[in-house]
């Protein structure tokens, strides 16, 4: 089974660009964020730990852990973004390897992890092929906006704490420059993999 990790700063294109190749390489599609915050919300152990170490503050209604404000207090500097990274990683490293035993069971023959931060987690050492999505910052800050689920000052301090797409290259194998549309970020990809 061939293992591709798609990965790229916020706002790059990076999830627009995995489900382009779920679709095209009928791939089994794991979204690190998507799955990590599931897992999150599921697990009270998990819950009760990130509260120990964050305060009470990230705590909503029911008593339970607010996402959001466990993100605004996490991405508010570099120290709470490790601490958080070092509590979450470890998790989603082994919902990937369930979710990878899946995959082989269904008979897939691409697993393909969508990761913000595969590269600064490591995780790039255990796939195969690795696709850097880049774009221009303006444009990138753009399409974050647009998402409406983050302020610019938070889209920018997200931003801050994340590897420069620089740092990632040296780890990537391949590098789609999404400056256009999803048409034109659809035939680059195809292009590059030879689709």
């Amino acid at each position: 089974m061939l293992k591709i990790g798609v990965t790229g700063g916020i706002g790059a294109g990076k999830t627009t660009a995995s489900k382009i190749l779920k679709r095209k390489m009928n791939a089994y599609l794991f979204d690190a964020d998507e799955e990590a915050k599931s897992h999150l919300l599921s697990s009270l152990p998990l819950q009760h730990k990130l509260i120990n170490i964050f305060g009470q503050e990230i705590i909503g209604k029911g008593g339970r852990l607010d996402p959001k404000k466990l993100g605004k207090i996490a991405f508010e500097n570099k120290i709470n973004q490790q601490l958080l990274n070092g509590i979450l990683w470890p998790e989603v490293f082994i919902l990937i390897d369930e979710a990878m035993k899946t995959a082989r069971n269904k008979n897939y023959s691409t697993f393909i992890v969508d990761a913000a931060l595969l590269i600064e987690a490591g995780l790039h050492n255990q796939l195969d092929k690795i696709i850097l999505i880049t774009a221009p910052e303006e444009l990138r800050v753009k399409r974050a906006i647009n998402r409406k689920n983050l302020t610019p000052e938070q889209i920018n301090k997200r931003a801050s704490l994340q590897w420069s797409d620089e740092k990632k290259q040296i780890h990537a194998d391949i590098i789609i420059e999404n400056d256009g549309t999803t048409n034109k970020l659809h035939k680059r990809l195809l292009r590059a993999l030879k689709l």
